[in-house]
């Protein structure tokens, strides 16, 4: 080689060795669906200023147990959920934390500010840098407007109703506090701006779906002026009204290109905006602009060797391990949140426009999904579904980049959090004053002995299970005998014929009705589904060793079973455990490690 051109050589492959190094060493937290609420909020409200705590000497403004256990999510103690995982991460020493919508809960002042107070105070201390999208709780209305919460605790252990405005509840006197309303994007990007939604000098690169993707022009400045949210508007349909599209793309470190993708759809109805939670699916039709943009962002990337990776409050890929349209056919295509799932063709449109892998939050579940294109270009998707800190399972994912194609992700559960207990005592005041009046809403007070916070989100599901899930989303008949049917019963019946099968069925079902008290287990097949539903790995490892042999057992049995195309129980119970069954045998998703060069997914063992 020519001398002249040996030091740039080496020059050449000592940069690309201080690039694959920075990568190596580089970590990313995804803490999705915080739902973070100030439980010791100034209200700003001469009426009420929450209910005291002797506990910690102040005024907490927490909602009821009762409204949270008929919620999918805590909207409490996840407050302390959040602080515990941030703790966690300054003490792994991790820098760069992404949060993928549902930040806040419902995106009032009071508590996007004290997400606010709590990044900033992590972010001086800890050196953190923060990269946040939006979800359908922040904001709930583009432009904000007026609200309220009904569940506040009250002092007496009732629920205190808090609004915005006199004349937001029908019928109902409550204290007035602007702090419960709903902001909307300009004041949630305002206060929020330096965590990703607006450019900051630490970035190597920052880009909005509104401006050119000049890489190699790239300055500060000018993304600063470019980042106004007046310039980041798109037209509804043709209704000559616009509203702000929040995504942007950054490099907050060498090598590494965060895609943050605002799914949020809204419509305007009469007088009002409405949003909606149904994600891509409607955002691939009302926001092409942004599929448009995907595509230079991933073309841009992939030309100058970066490892793009995509973030959104909402899922790219199915999320029930290939078991959604069965789940539609047993269930309801309306029913347990299926609207949610991504269609093939929302994924194909993701995939195609060069995305390969997505972390999302909005289920508050844990799973792996792949959508591989088997058309002419067979691009492959990874969805990765963060799970909830204000659910089971309480936990977050940790994404390790070992290449500038290899990944390795891990998922870090909550078990122990301080302060998880904190309100307890309120909530058994609450819980007295619910006998006294013989509210129909008592809720089963076991859940205050929860020994720790994977524990209590666990007691939580099964409670929401039992009060929520069954009543609205499953066949009666169907629900009743999997709650009953014995293991001995379920292997007696998987091995009969089909018209064995249908009258041992009913029969058992008449005997169930004849009876005027029925005791259920306190666990049963239907809550290891949600284990399976929810936790995916994480929930599995909660189920008991007896019952995992039971269904390893069982399934292979089951599977061969046929049914006639015809409604009846016999055709669901072998429906059931064939959606059972996918969830059973899933893709890794709790330590695994992700090659995208060969569209690898394998399973790390601890």
């Amino acid at each position: 080689m020519n001398k002249k051109y040996l030091i740039p050589a080496i020059l050449g492959t000592a940069f690309q060795l201080v690039c694959s190094q920075s990568i190596l060493a580089q970590e990313i937290a995804f803490l999705s669906d915080i739902h973070l609420q100030d439980v010791y909020a100034d209200l700003h409200s001469d009426d009420f200023k929450g209910v005291y705590n002797p506990k910690t000497g102040k005024w907490a403004t927490i909602r009821t147990m009762k409204s949270q256990l008929n919620s999918t999510r805590l909207f409490n103690e996840n407050y302390f959920a959040f602080i515990s995982a941030l703790e966690d991460l300054k003490k792994r020493g991790i820098q760069i934390v992404v949060l993928p919508g549902d930040f806040s809960d419902d995106g009032q002042p009071m508590n996007v500010l004290a997400l606010k107070k709590i990044l900033d105070q992590y972010a001086t201390e800890s050196g953190m840098r923060f990269f946040l999208t939006t979800g359908n709780h922040d904001p709930v209305k583009p432009f904000g407007g007026i609200a309220g919460k009904k569940d506040f605790l009250g002092t007496d252990g009732s629920e205190q109703a808090v609004a915005g405005s006199d004349d937001f509840f029908t019928n109902t006197q409550a204290p007035i506090s602007d702090q419960v309303n709903y902001w909307g994007y300009p004041e949630i990007t305002q206060a929020l701006g330096k965590f990703g939604f607006f450019p900051s000098e630490k970035d190597l690169f920052w880009a909005h779906p509104f401006q050119d993707l000049d890489v190699a022009n790239y300055s500060f400045q000018k993304a600063l002026d470019s980042a106004a949210l007046q310039k980041r508007v798109y037209e509804v349909g043709d209704s000559g009204q616009f509203l702000p599209d929040a995504s942007y793309v950054v490099e907050p470190i060498e090598g590494i290109w965060l895609l943050a993708l605002d799914g949020n759809v809204y419509t305007y109805s009469e007088t009002e905006w409405k949003g909606s939670s149904v994600g891509f699916n409607q955002a691939a039709f009302h926001k092409k602009h942004q599929l448009d943009w995907i595509k230079k962002v991933a073309k841009e990337a992939e030309r100058r060797g970066k490892t793009l990776i995509s973030f959104s409050h909402y899922p790219l890929v199915e999320f029930h391990d290939g078991a959604s349209e069965e789940m539609k056919i047993l269930f309801g295509a309306k029913k347990s949140q299926l609207e949610r799932v991504p269609s093939s063709v929302t994924s194909k449109s993701y995939a195609n426009a060069g995305i390969k892998i997505h972390f999302a939050g909005h289920m508050h579940i844990n799973d792996t999904g792949i959508y591989k294109d088997q058309s002419t270009t067979h691009n492959t998707m990874y969805n990765i579904q963060v799970p909830s800190l204000a659910a089971f399972p309480p936990a977050y994912k940790k994404l390790k980049t070992t290449s500038s194609s290899t990944l390795e992700i891990e998922t870090i559960s909550l078990a122990e959090v301080d302060h998880m207990n904190e309100f307890f005592d309120l909530y058994r005041m609450e819980h007295r004053w619910l006998l006294e009046k013989q509210d129909p809403g008592i809720w089963d007070s076991s859940v205050l002995a929860s020994k720790d916070y994977l524990e209590y989100t666990r007691n939580h599901l099964l409670e929401l299970t039992k009060s929520r899930f069954i009543p609205s989303d499953w066949p009666e008949n169907l629900a009743m005998l999997l709650q009953n049917l014995t293991h001995a019963e379920l292997k007696d019946w998987s091995k009969m014929d089909e018209v064995e099968g249908k009258l041992f069925l009913s029969e058992k079902i008449r005997k169930l009705k004849a009876k005027t008290t029925r005791s259920i287990s306190s666990r049963t097949i239907i809550d290891d589904f949600y284990l399976l539903k929810n936790g995916d790995e994480l929930g599995k490892k909660l189920i008991p060793e007896d019952r995992l042999s039971f269904y390893e057992e069982l399934i292979p049995i089951v599977a061969k079973k046929t049914f006639r195309q015809e409604k009846n129980l016999n055709t669901e119970l072998i429906q059931f455990f064939g959606i059972f069954e996918k969830l059973f045998h899933s893709l890794p998703s709790d330590h695994f490690s992700i090659d995208l060069k060969n569209n690898t997914i394998k399973k790390i063992e601890d």
